[in-house]
């Protein structure tokens, strides 16, 4: 775990003639049930562009352009396979190995590659015995796929609290394309994942659909979620009038500031923000 490997070492390891074996996405060891996975986030220009990435301990990755592995991989664990993750930043770098992953929601089309998001797990035993945290409630984890789990998968997800706001985030994080709905800031340390409709106030659905959500810096994402700003049909702001017009200019706040694209999936959450959460800060 956490050791660095390149492509023609591995290719020792497994037995396999040239590392140009190893050299698709997925890869599955003569005569063993493991499929595994070399992911690269920063890919070269000359190649397919798939929106790959690690966020804290989920891995967002889209499936092959041809859709070969799709079924194989939705029903791994029923099959008794095991999927591993090799993971790097960037091209012609080393990967990394991240151990074992479990698939937990995978969407399927036939217009573009797949979409599937897997839990790293590292030491499997060890994280059954440790997992000892409170789970969600059962309902935010329509996220999980209904494919077969096995007896060791299924502790392991239900045991791990959170797993429905990760999702969420790293959904979000594709959507805007990594960068603040408003600034455009990309640092991905300082963005916030903030529900448009609340979380309380959401179902099982709401809390789980990016559409739900806006990737905010602290200061827009702390006076969102107040109430203190929304946002129009057409992405322009409204300010509270109980916002400090001095605050708003130290915070570079002004009625040009806005979201830099709107989704029309995003409309009826906005509306409900507007007309449940805006208004509380209104009175007075």
């Amino acid at each position: 775990m956490g050791a660095v490997y390149d492509r023609p070492t591995l290719a020792k390891l497994w037995g396999v003639a040239g590392f140009q074996g190893l050299s698709r996405g997925v890869f599955t060891p003569v005569g063993q049930k493991l499929i595994i996975l070399f992911v690269t986030r920063l890919k070269q220009d000359c190649l397919t562009q798939y929106n790959d990435f690690l966020e804290d301990d989920l891995l967002f990755w889209e499936g092959e352009k041809g859709h070969r592995s799709d079924q194989r991989i939705i029903n791994a664990s029923r099959s008794g396979e095991e999927i591993h993750l090799f993971y790097r930043e960037r091209h012609h770098a080393p990967f990394v190995y991240h151990g074992r992953v479990i698939l937990t929601l995978s969407q399927c089309h036939t217009d573009k590659p797949s979409e599937f998001t897997f839990k790293v797990v590292a030491a499997m035993a060890e994280t059954v015995i440790q997992a000892d945290r409170v789970a969600e409630e059962p309902a935010d984890y329509v996220v999980i796929t209904n494919a077969g789990l096995s007896g060791i998968d299924k502790q392991v997800l239900t045991k791990s609290r959170g797993i429905a706001q990760r999702v969420f985030r790293g959904n979000l994080i594709k959507l805007w394309q990594g960068s603040c709905a408003v600034t455009g800031v990309e640092e991905p340390r300082v963005l916030r994942s903030s529900h448009i409709k609340p979380w309380a106030d959401s179902n099982p659905t709401e809390k789980v659909d990016h559409f739900n959500g806006l990737l905010l810096v602290p200061n827009l994402d702390a006076l969102f979620n107040e109430g203190l700003i929304t946002f129009r049909d057409d992405g322009a702001i409204d300010i509270s009038n109980h916002l400090h017009r001095e605050d708003l200019r130290r915070m570079h706040i002004g009625e040009n500031t806005g979201l830099r694209h709107m989704f029309p999936g995003t409309a009826a959450y906005l509306e409900y923000h507007r007309k449940h959460v805006f208004p509380l800060r209104q009175a007075g």
